[in-house]
């Protein structure tokens, strides 16, 4: 069987955890995921001996996670009732390939700006404070009602 080169943006979804510890169910369609890293900082480790400037990584910073989504007030309402500006809470991004990032973070959700001729859609924001690779997520879904 052939190894794929690259995945597509296709049934690529946000979850949250529901009541059970550790198992997911779909929040919302997404429209756009955000980048779970960045290029490293560095810490200049120069001497005035030294020829070149040198420099050691700095610690990996996670971005502010920034979704977008189709406003409805029922999704927008959905959203509200799985965030929380003031608590932590679990959430996991699934790939086409079943890979994902689970992360914990604090959110926030928005109406965006509305121009003529486009739909409305909103941001859900997250500051971030943890997150971990996921190899295979297929196991962390909560079994459909």
């Amino acid at each position: 069987m052939p190894t794929a080169t690259a995945i597509s943006d296709v049934k690529t979804y946000l979850y949250a955890e529901g009541s059970t510890a550790g198992k997911y169910h779909k929040l919302i369609d997404i429209t756009s995921a955000p980048a779970t890293g960045s290029a490293p900082k560095t810490l200049d480790t120069t001497t005035l001996s030294d020829e070149y400037t040198t420099s050691i990584p700095d610690r990996p910073e996670t971005p502010a996670y920034e979704f977008e989504y189709k406003y409805t007030g029922a999704a927008f309402a959905t959203v509200m009732a799985e965030i929380s500006l003031t608590t932590d809470k679990n959430y996991l991004i699934v790939y086409q390939d079943n890979s994902g990032e689970k992360f914990t973070g604090r959110g926030t959700t928005w109406k965006k700006e509305v121009g003529v001729g486009s739909v409305v859609k909103a941001g859900l924001g997250f500051a971030v404070s943890s997150h971990e690779h996921v190899e295979d997520a297929s196991t962390l879904f909560e079994a459909a009602p």
